[in-house]
């Protein structure tokens, strides 16, 4: 008979085999989940051992869900069972536990980013009462940029000159949010497209040479009323290339929502749609109807 339960601060090794062999499994493009991975995940993303759960039969992971919890919401950062044991009912199980506990403990918003290619996820998500809110895409570019024109107004800065020009009420994916950001702000670098007046678009990446990426992970414009649309959209565009010139790492754009930046005009610079996600969302429910 299959056990289930939460789990604690100790079960961080135990919580990385049961993805493994319950998650990762399922997708032949990711590396397996080290430890060391794991608790930057709790740094970065706020991952939660008591917000995860598994189920185990024998002593041996069936199925295993892992949350991620900030103020207002909980993200279901990971769920997966194990290929021996699909259609048994066991994620299902998982998600509805973990929404008894957080119509008590709170935050009682719970939201999930599905891959748009994995439709048993979503219906998964759908049968326990999620629904769509919103969409993201991952961007990469295949080739050089093209230098930028009016390159000489880009400035590196901190990150704390690009956040207060991120507008707060984008959709963004959690590892795009603001808090995430804050958690990364020791590996994220920021440019900026400075006037004569002030600074007018600008954007945040991170280096990640393990993985010969670089990734874009904010993108921010002029504040309404100040510029024009178009010459807003080419400040813009002139950062973008800027942050795209480094000859040993792939430019990446991930999880990306149109709210951030129009999906046509990353297409427009020459950055190629990958994979798209849903964003779904739902209150968490005693089950006590």
């Amino acid at each position: 008979m299959p056990a289930y339960r939460f789990c604690r601060t100790d079960d961080i090794s135990f919580l990385a085999d049961a993805l493994n062999v319950c998650y990762v499994v399922h997708f032949s493009d990711q590396p397996a989940l080290s430890v060391g991975v794991f608790k930057r995940e709790i740094r970065e993303l706020n991952v939660w051992a008591s917000s995860c759960m598994a189920a185990t039969e024998d002593g041996e992971p069936i199925a295993v869900v892992t949350g991620a919890k900030r103020e207002h919401e909980t993200l279901i950062h990971r769920i997966g069972t194990h290929p021996r044991h699909l259609r048994s009912g066991h994620a299902r199980h998982l998600l509805e536990s973990l929404s008894h506990k957080l119509s008590v403990l709170g935050p009682p918003r719970l939201v999930a980013e599905v891959p748009d290619d994995r439709p048993a996820a979503r219906a998964l998500f759908e049968a326990v009462g999620y629904r769509a809110e919103g969409r993201f895409a991952d961007f990469s570019l295949p080739t050089a940029a093209a230098p930028a024109s009016g390159a000489r107004r880009v400035e590196e800065v901190g990150i704390e000159r690009v956040v207060p020009m991120l507008d707060p009420g984008v959709c963004r994916s959690w590892q795009r949010a603001l808090e995430t950001l804050q958690n990364r702000k020791d590996q994220i670098r920021g440019l900026v497209f400075a006037s004569d007046a002030r600074l007018e678009a600008g954007v945040l990446f991170r280096d990640l040479p393990e993985r010969g990426l670089r990734e874009i992970v904010a993108l921010g414009g002029p504040p309404a009323g100040v510029a024009g649309a178009v010459e807003a959209q080419a400040m813009l565009a002139t950062v973008i290339r800027s942050a795209c010139e480094t000859d040993a790492l792939s430019v990446t754009v991930p999880r990306v929502s149109d709210d951030e930046i129009r999906w046509a005009d990353l297409e427009s610079l020459g950055f190629e749609r990958g994979r798209t996600y849903t964003r779904f969302a739902a209150l968490a429910s005693s089950g006590i109807s």
